[in-house]
């Protein structure tokens, strides 16, 4: 057993390194006497579904506040075993973004997260509650590095958590590539895997603390422990990749790139993604250009190019979009599937300082073209299934009313009138600018978004948000009450406990936070109550107020009746409705078969 210390505010800590088999019995008398120890895995990335190709795990590490042992599991079975036992043995455990870990252990270790998640404390999720902002916000931020540094030790921070970037250097390598190459043996290593585990327990001890009293009240703390377990399982089914459709479209985008860059040519441009070559291609042509990039340069973004009426620009425009969309989407998918052909979305269940649930990886779903199943397209339901898509109705727009209990606005949902047309009458402009109107004050936004977004001038969008305003002034109530609060108090409350930070002169966002948090949170217990009701292994994603599925064909009618009943949400007395659209085998087949009905 080899022992490497270290000091935390002066306090000693000691890290236990595991070495030989013979070790192993310290270890396992070590875990016989705890019940609560912080647990870390380090791996040789952050690829967990791989296990059958290159991912492994390297170390697991256990401690306490002043204690740690890192185990080897990669020297063979007996670590494992150890690790495993230790695993199942404790009474609980704590990580930082728990998720994570769990995603490792089923893979590597076979310990599946249903019996290991509800006996995990997640110190991300702890650290939301207290305060989701990010440190670009002035917050303390969410990451293990942000926040030892503002709850327990800056100094820990840089020396501990940034030492991998040293890592990095000494072995010659990126900070991507280290956890692959750097041997188990490290000291630095050792130390930055040994005090992991040390920093989720004390940080466990300082967060639960601070969670605001009205937050544990309402139960939020266990709340998001399950909806983030609820997320996990999804991730861990993944969505089924239509691989000759995604390469058949990645050919194409690419092919439809080069040909926009062989035209662009013609104009004296050799490289598209020269602002020079394009600037002078432009002037040559008697385009005016006045734009500039912070360096200096004439600046040739889309806001520059969607500007310019000429074939350049619209081939410029669509040479990027291709590789944009080629790159982002279908190679991203096509690179991260697995040995069946499935990809893992991540799926962000606390994000934002709203918490607004949140997509990324290779599975963004959320930045797909909404008008479009191009994109959705290559994911699809399982052999025999078709997919499914429910959504909510309306749901921020009813929320707001619920809450805000302006008569017009509950008179119109109740009724089953046009919202967006009442509001568009009232201001003496068409549907599509009366609907805008609507959803920028459920935003935040103000007449200058209105502006951009609906293409009128001042005086229109002016005049268009105080017809809102004057239409439903129950709304304009709620915004004042909630502006003050945060104007005294600094934050929030909304009606699930969930506290929300209001910066300093943008006392205006506190309705917005309020409507998109309240919405969330809609969404988020209808994850929980599909899992209590068995529809777990058939939920593929859920993006902001709709949650897609995959069915067993002939089931398909049926179960998705009842999903959305489940899904159906009564607010304050007003009902936030769940509608169901059943496509074919692909997701993209869902929007098709929808817009065919308009």
């Amino acid at each position: 057993m080899r022992q490497i210390s270290y000091r935390l505010r002066g306090q000693p800590i000691i890290i236990h390194v595991v070495e030989t088999e013979d070790d192993l019995s310290e270890f396992r008398e070590w875990i016989s006497h705890t019940e609560l120890a912080g647990f870390d895995t380090e791996t040789t990335g952050l690829d967990w579904w791989n296990v059958d190709r290159e991912f492994r795990l390297r170390l697991a590490q256990f401690g306490t506040a002043h204690e740690a042992y890192v185990i080897p599991v990669e020297k063979g079975p007996a670590f494992a075993d150890a690790v495993r036992w230790a695993l199942l043995g404790l009474d609980l455990l704590v990580a930082h973004h728990a998720t994570y870990d769990l995603h490792v252990v089923d893979a590597c270790l076979g310990i599946p997260m249903e019996d290991l998640a509800p006996k995990v404390w997640d110190t991300r999720i702890l650290a939301h509650l207290v305060d989701p902002r990010s440190v670009l916000e002035r917050g303390p931020g969410l990451s293990l590095e942000d926040l030892t540094r503002h709850y327990i030790c800056e100094t820990t921070a840089d020396e501990v958590k940034g030492s991998m970037r040293a890592l990095a250097l000494k072995y010659k390598t990126t900070k991507a590539r280290i956890w692959r190459l750097v041997d188990i043996r490290d000291e630095d290593f050792n130390r930055y895997a040994g005090m992991d585990p040390v920093l989720a327990y004390r940080l466990l001890r300082i967060l639960y603390r601070l969670v605001p009293a009205l937050s544990r009240a309402q139960g939020l703390i266990g709340w998001e422990h399950r909806l983030a377990h609820v997320t996990a399982l999804m991730e861990r089914t993944g969505y089924l990749l239509d691989v000759e459709y995604a390469e058949r479209c990645s050919a194409d985008l690419a092919q439809q790139e080069e040909d926009a860059k062989a035209r662009a040519k013609r104009y004296g441009v050799q490289n598209i993604n020269s602002n020079p070559q394009l600037a002078d291609a432009f002037k040559a042509l008697g385009v005016r250009l006045t734009k500039k990039t912070p360096k200096g340069q004439l600046a040739m973004d889309d806001e520059v190019l969607t500007g310019i009426s000429h074939p350049l620009a619209d081939l410029v425009i669509k040479a990027r979009k291709a590789l944009k969309w080629r790159k982002t989407w279908f190679e991203s998918a096509l690179q991260s599937r697995d040995s069946q052909d499935r990809v893992r979305a991540s799926i962000n269940s606390l994000q934002a300082r709203t918490a607004r649930m949140s997509i990324t990886g290779a599975v963004p779903a959320q930045t797909y073209p909404s008008d479009s199943g191009y994109v959705r397209h290559m994911w699809l339901a399982e052999e025999g299934h078709v997919s499914c898509s429910i959504d909510f109705g309306n749901m921020e727009l009813r929320y707001l009313a619920a809450f805000s209990r302006d008569r017009t606005m509950l008179g119109a949902f109740r009724d089953g009138l046009d919202l967006h047309q009442i509001t568009a009458d009232a201001a003496g402009v068409n549907r599509k600018v009366g609907k805008m109107a609507n959803f920028l004050t459920v935003y935040g936004g103000g007449w200058r978004a209105l502006v951009q977004q609906a293409g009128v001038d001042e005086q229109t969008a002016r005049k268009t948000l105080h017809a809102f305003n004057a239409t439903y002034p129950g709304v304009g109530a709620l915004a004042k009450r909630l502006s003050g609060e945060a104007r005294k108090t600094g934050y929030i409350y909304t009606s699930t406990g969930r506290r929300l930070p209001v910066d300093k002169g943008r006392w205006y966002a506190a309705q917005n936070y309020f409507v998109q948090s309240g919405s969330r949170d809609v969404t988020a217990r209808a994850l929980l109550r599909l899992h209590r009701a068995g529809f777990g292994p058939y939920m593929r994603l859920p993006i902001h107020d709709e949650v897609v599925f995959s069915f067993p064909g002939r089931e398909a009618p049926e179960m998705a009746r009842e999903a959305a009943r489940l899904m159906e949400f009564e607010v304050q007395g007003l009902l936030i409705p769940a509608d169901a659209e059943i496509g074919e085998r692909s997701w993209g087949s869902v929007l098709d078969r929808a817009d065919s009905k308009h």
